[in-house]
């Protein structure tokens, strides 16, 4: 049986010299505001995408792939 590679979509915050990862823009917009990126939750739904980085004085924000393997947990026989 061939095994399916997938990819997912990961947020990376970059904090100062902290970093932080993220499923969604949504999660990250959950644990930090506007005023504490310098950046719109709307402008980074907007721009993260096409541009792959957001940078500013305040912090780094990235959009990247993570790899995984489809496992053999949970498929019929």
């Amino acid at each position: 049986m061939d095994k399916i590679k997938q990819e997912r979509k990961v947020i990376h915050l970059q904090l100062d010299n902290e970093h932080f990862y993220y499923g969604s823009i949504a999660s990250l917009f959950e644990d930090y505001d506007e005023a504490k990126l310098g950046f719109s939750y709307y402008k980074v739904k907007n721009f993260l995408g096409k541009l792959g980085v957001m940078e500013n004085e305040k912090c780094t924000i990235r959009q990247g792939l993570l790899k995984t393997k489809q496992g053999e947990r949970g498929r019929k026989k």
